[in-house]
């Protein structure tokens, strides 16, 4: 499991920026956002409403505490820049799947 640092910093990276930048445009201390991102600091609130409206991402996914769903849904808007009917058909591909599976268990059983 990730941890707030490391997805802080995945972020960011994704944007191309360095932590200095990311910082000053955030309005945050670089000290202090380099010791988020290390994990040598726990996130406070101020920050972590600055990198969620920043990044546009639900602070359950900086904290770690949503579900793997949730982040592939925020994986496939932000970094394949897929549509809302594109994300709709992969949730409906991969729940036919899992279907599929359930089935082959239960046929495994008979």
């Amino acid at each position: 499991m990730k941890t707030i640092g490391e997805r802080i910093k995945e972020l960011r990276e994704a944007k191309g920026l360095n932590s200095k930048e990311l910082a000053n445009i955030l309005d945050i201390n670089a000290s202090t956002y380099s010791k988020l991102e290390n994990n040598k600091k726990s996130i406070g609130v101020l920050e972590l409403r600055k990198i969620t409206e920043y990044f546009s991402v639900s602070a359950d996914y900086i904290l770690g505490t949503n579900k793997p769903e949730a982040d592939m849904v925020m994986y496939m808007k932000r970094e394949k820049n897929m549509s809302e009917e594109d994300i709709e058909e992969v949730q409906m591909i991969l729940s036919m799947m899992d279907e599929a599976i359930t089935l082959f268990n239960m046929k495994k059983r008979i």
